[in-house]
Protein backbone atom coordinates (compact mmCIF):
# COMPACT_ATOMS: atom_id res chain seq x y z
CA UNK A 1 0.00 0.00 0.00
CA UNK A 2 1.15 3.50 -0.81
CA UNK A 3 1.22 6.17 1.91
CA UNK A 4 1.80 9.91 1.65
CA UNK A 5 2.87 12.48 4.16
CA UNK A 6 0.66 15.55 3.76
CA UNK A 7 2.44 18.81 4.61
CA UNK A 8 5.07 19.92 2.10
CA UNK A 9 4.69 16.60 0.28
CA UNK A 10 1.28 17.22 -1.29
CA UNK A 11 -0.26 20.18 0.51
CA UNK A 12 1.81 23.39 0.22
CA UNK A 13 2.35 23.94 3.93
CA UNK A 14 5.11 26.54 3.65
CA UNK A 15 3.31 28.71 1.11
CA UNK A 16 -0.09 28.41 2.78
CA UNK A 17 1.38 29.11 6.20
CA UNK A 18 3.15 32.21 4.92
CA UNK A 19 -0.11 33.54 3.48
CA UNK A 20 -1.76 33.13 6.88
CA UNK A 21 1.20 34.61 8.77
CA UNK A 22 1.13 37.70 6.55
CA UNK A 23 -2.55 38.12 7.28
CA UNK A 24 -1.95 37.80 11.03
CA UNK A 25 0.83 40.39 10.84
CA UNK A 26 -1.41 42.96 9.19
CA UNK A 27 -4.37 42.22 11.46
CA UNK A 28 -2.53 42.54 14.79
CA UNK A 29 -0.83 45.79 15.86
CA UNK A 30 1.06 43.94 18.61
CA UNK A 31 2.89 41.87 15.99
CA UNK A 32 3.84 45.12 14.21
CA UNK A 33 5.16 46.37 17.51
CA UNK A 34 7.23 43.23 18.05
CA UNK A 35 8.53 43.13 14.45
CA UNK A 36 8.71 46.68 13.09
CA UNK A 37 11.16 45.47 10.41
CA UNK A 38 8.21 43.97 8.54
CA UNK A 39 6.33 40.79 7.81
CA UNK A 40 9.34 38.90 6.45
CA UNK A 41 11.17 39.20 9.76
CA UNK A 42 8.06 38.03 11.60
CA UNK A 43 7.77 34.99 9.34
CA UNK A 44 11.47 34.14 9.56
CA UNK A 45 11.42 34.15 13.36
CA UNK A 46 8.17 32.21 13.53
CA UNK A 47 9.41 29.52 11.14
CA UNK A 48 12.73 29.12 12.99
CA UNK A 49 10.95 28.72 16.33
CA UNK A 50 8.25 26.47 14.87
CA UNK A 51 10.79 24.17 13.20
CA UNK A 52 12.71 23.76 16.46
CA UNK A 53 9.52 22.99 18.38
CA UNK A 54 8.34 20.44 15.80
CA UNK A 55 11.72 18.66 16.04
CA UNK A 56 11.28 18.47 19.81
CA UNK A 57 7.67 17.33 19.40
CA UNK A 58 8.65 14.56 16.96
CA UNK A 59 11.24 13.42 19.51
CA UNK A 60 8.53 13.36 22.23
CA UNK A 61 10.44 15.98 24.22
CA UNK A 62 7.55 18.46 24.43
CA UNK A 63 3.77 18.20 24.42
CA UNK A 64 1.35 19.17 21.70
CA UNK A 65 -0.07 21.96 23.87
CA UNK A 66 3.40 23.34 24.60
CA UNK A 67 4.21 23.44 20.89
CA UNK A 68 0.98 25.23 20.03
CA UNK A 69 1.47 27.84 22.75
CA UNK A 70 5.18 28.45 22.35
CA UNK A 71 5.37 28.72 18.57
CA UNK A 72 3.63 32.09 18.82
CA UNK A 73 4.51 33.17 22.36
CA UNK A 74 8.26 32.71 21.92
CA UNK A 75 8.59 34.91 18.80
CA UNK A 76 6.49 37.60 20.48
CA UNK A 77 8.72 37.51 23.57
CA UNK A 78 11.76 37.66 21.32
CA UNK A 79 10.22 40.76 19.75
CA UNK A 80 9.98 42.47 23.13
CA UNK A 81 6.44 41.74 24.35
CA UNK A 82 6.20 40.89 28.02
CA UNK A 83 5.38 37.31 28.92
CA UNK A 84 1.78 37.98 29.94
CA UNK A 85 0.96 39.88 26.76
CA UNK A 86 2.77 37.34 24.60
CA UNK A 87 0.92 34.41 26.16
CA UNK A 88 -2.45 36.12 25.82
CA UNK A 89 -1.92 36.98 22.15
CA UNK A 90 -0.40 33.57 21.41
CA UNK A 91 -3.54 31.80 22.61
CA UNK A 92 -5.63 33.81 20.14
CA UNK A 93 -3.13 33.48 17.29
CA UNK A 94 -2.90 29.71 17.63
CA UNK A 95 -6.65 29.20 17.23
CA UNK A 96 -7.02 31.81 14.49
CA UNK A 97 -3.96 30.54 12.60
CA UNK A 98 -5.24 26.95 12.51
CA UNK A 99 -8.70 28.10 11.45
CA UNK A 100 -7.31 30.12 8.55
CA UNK A 101 -4.80 27.43 7.63
CA UNK A 102 -7.49 24.79 7.35
CA UNK A 103 -9.24 26.88 4.71
CA UNK A 104 -6.16 27.14 2.46
CA UNK A 105 -6.39 25.26 -0.83
CA UNK A 106 -2.83 25.36 -2.13
CA UNK A 107 -1.19 22.14 -3.27
CA UNK A 108 2.38 21.69 -4.43
CA UNK A 109 2.84 21.87 -8.21
CA UNK A 110 2.11 18.45 -9.65
CA UNK A 111 0.41 17.08 -6.51
CA UNK A 112 -3.04 16.73 -8.03
CA UNK A 113 -1.64 15.19 -11.20
CA UNK A 114 0.27 12.66 -9.07
CA UNK A 115 -2.85 11.75 -7.11
CA UNK A 116 -4.89 11.42 -10.30
CA UNK A 117 -2.32 9.03 -11.79
CA UNK A 118 -2.32 6.96 -8.60
CA UNK A 119 -6.13 6.94 -8.64
CA UNK A 120 -6.20 5.79 -12.25
CA UNK A 121 -3.61 3.06 -11.66
CA UNK A 122 -4.03 -0.45 -10.33
CA UNK A 123 -2.53 0.60 -7.01
CA UNK A 124 -4.69 0.30 -3.95
CA UNK A 125 -6.16 3.61 -2.83
CA UNK A 126 -3.40 5.28 -0.76
CA UNK A 127 -3.34 6.55 2.78
CA UNK A 128 -2.11 9.64 4.59
CA UNK A 129 0.21 9.40 7.60
CA UNK A 130 0.88 12.74 9.28
CA UNK A 131 2.07 14.33 12.51
CA UNK A 132 -0.38 17.21 11.98
CA UNK A 133 -3.20 18.10 14.33
CA UNK A 134 -6.53 16.33 13.87
CA UNK A 135 -8.65 19.48 13.88
CA UNK A 136 -6.83 20.96 10.89
CA UNK A 137 -5.44 18.11 8.74
CA UNK A 138 -8.83 16.88 7.56
CA UNK A 139 -9.91 20.46 6.81
CA UNK A 140 -6.76 21.07 4.75
CA UNK A 141 -7.49 18.04 2.61
CA UNK A 142 -11.13 18.98 2.17
CA UNK A 143 -10.29 22.58 1.28
CA UNK A 144 -7.77 21.40 -1.32
CA UNK A 145 -10.27 18.90 -2.72
CA UNK A 146 -8.11 15.80 -2.20
CA UNK A 147 -9.90 13.89 0.57
CA UNK A 148 -11.47 11.39 -1.81
CA UNK A 149 -8.11 10.22 -3.12
CA UNK A 150 -7.35 8.45 0.18
CA UNK A 151 -8.76 5.36 1.85
CA UNK A 152 -7.44 6.11 5.35
CA UNK A 153 -5.90 9.02 7.25
CA UNK A 154 -3.59 8.20 10.15
CA UNK A 155 -2.58 11.08 12.41
CA UNK A 156 -0.20 11.25 15.34
CA UNK A 157 -3.11 12.58 17.39
CA UNK A 158 -4.85 9.21 16.94
CA UNK A 159 -2.49 7.46 19.35
CA UNK A 160 -0.47 10.43 20.67
CA UNK A 161 2.71 9.11 19.05
CA UNK A 162 4.63 11.00 16.36
CA UNK A 163 6.67 9.97 13.37
CA UNK A 164 9.40 8.67 13.42
CA UNK A 165 8.24 6.41 16.27
CA UNK A 166 7.55 3.05 14.67
CA UNK A 167 4.40 2.66 16.74
CA UNK A 168 2.64 5.13 14.44
CA UNK A 169 3.77 3.20 11.36
CA UNK A 170 2.68 -0.09 12.94
CA UNK A 171 -0.66 1.49 13.80
CA UNK A 172 -1.08 2.60 10.18
CA UNK A 173 -0.59 -1.01 9.06
CA UNK A 174 -3.09 -2.22 11.64
CA UNK A 175 -5.90 0.16 10.69
CA UNK A 176 -5.36 -0.38 6.96
CA UNK A 177 -4.99 -4.15 7.16
CA UNK A 178 -1.66 -4.11 5.32
CA UNK A 179 1.84 -5.45 5.90
CA UNK A 180 5.16 -3.62 6.23
CA UNK A 181 6.65 -5.58 3.33
CA UNK A 182 3.87 -4.27 1.07
CA UNK A 183 4.08 -0.64 2.19
CA UNK A 184 5.70 2.40 0.58
CA UNK A 185 5.86 5.94 1.93
CA UNK A 186 6.35 9.22 0.09
CA UNK A 187 7.44 12.09 2.31
CA UNK A 188 9.56 15.22 2.45
CA UNK A 189 11.15 14.82 5.89
CA UNK A 190 14.07 12.36 5.83
CA UNK A 191 14.21 11.88 9.59
CA UNK A 192 10.51 11.52 10.37
CA UNK A 193 8.73 10.24 7.26
CA UNK A 194 11.55 8.29 5.63
CA UNK A 195 13.71 7.03 8.50
CA UNK A 196 10.62 6.22 10.55
CA UNK A 197 9.12 4.03 7.83
CA UNK A 198 12.39 2.27 7.03
CA UNK A 199 13.08 1.51 10.70
CA UNK A 200 9.55 0.11 10.87
CA UNK A 201 10.57 -2.33 8.10
CA UNK A 202 8.43 -0.82 5.36
CA UNK A 203 9.43 -2.04 1.93
CA UNK A 204 10.41 1.28 0.39
CA UNK A 205 10.57 4.99 1.06
CA UNK A 206 10.54 7.73 -1.56
CA UNK A 207 12.10 10.90 -0.23
CA UNK A 208 10.65 13.96 -1.94
CA UNK A 209 13.75 16.15 -1.81
CA UNK A 210 13.23 19.25 -4.02
CA UNK A 211 16.14 21.13 -2.41
CA UNK A 212 18.59 18.32 -3.24
CA UNK A 213 19.69 17.97 0.37
CA UNK A 214 22.42 15.42 1.19
CA UNK A 215 21.36 12.04 2.49
CA UNK A 216 21.52 12.13 6.30
CA UNK A 217 23.92 9.55 7.76
CA UNK A 218 21.03 7.94 9.64
CA UNK A 219 19.59 6.81 6.29
CA UNK A 220 22.77 5.21 4.94
CA UNK A 221 22.04 1.73 6.39
CA UNK A 222 18.74 1.73 4.47
CA UNK A 223 20.00 3.04 1.15
CA UNK A 224 18.82 -0.07 -0.71
CA UNK A 225 15.19 0.69 0.14
CA UNK A 226 15.47 4.45 -0.40
CA UNK A 227 14.51 6.33 -3.55
CA UNK A 228 15.11 10.06 -3.92
CA UNK A 229 12.75 12.24 -5.96
CA UNK A 230 13.52 15.88 -6.69
CA UNK A 231 10.08 16.57 -8.19
CA UNK A 232 6.66 15.01 -7.83
CA UNK A 233 7.07 13.82 -11.41
CA UNK A 234 10.10 11.88 -10.14
CA UNK A 235 7.77 10.32 -7.56
CA UNK A 236 5.50 9.19 -10.38
CA UNK A 237 8.50 7.63 -12.12
CA UNK A 238 9.63 5.89 -8.93
CA UNK A 239 6.14 4.40 -8.60
CA UNK A 240 6.14 3.25 -12.23
CA UNK A 241 3.23 5.53 -13.15
CA UNK A 242 5.15 7.27 -15.94
CA UNK A 243 8.38 6.49 -17.77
Amino acid sequence: MLWFDLDDTLWAMTENSNDVLRRLYHENPAIHQAFPEGEERWMDVYHAVNAELWRDYAAAEISRDFLRRERFARPLRMGGLNAEEADRLAAYLDTHYLDLLGACKGLLPGARELLERVDASRLRKPGIISNGFREVQHRKMASAGISDYFSVVVLSDDIEVNKPDRRLFDYALEVSGTRAEDSIIVGDNPLTDILGALRADWAQAIWYNPKDLPVPPELEPYIGRLRIAHTLEDVEKALGLIY
